[in-house]
């Protein structure tokens, strides 16, 4: 799970951006990033278990 905890700080930066989005009004972004986290923890979790899983 190495390769996870090398690309989990991407989630921070995307938890951090939404978390501004949400305080500043910015509405849309917030919710775009609220649903793209998922999809980024998805990745992220199949490329540790894989690492060969190819990226789209």
């Amino acid at each position: 799970m190495e390769a996870k905890l090398a690309h989990d700080w991407i989630l921070d930066v995307l938890r951090d951006l939404q978390s501004y989005s949400m305080q500043n009004g910015l509405t849309e972004l917030a919710e775009r990033v609220e649903a793209l986290l998922p999809v980024a923890e998805a990745e992220i979790t199949a490329r540790a278990m894989d690492p060969d899983t190819p990226v789209h």
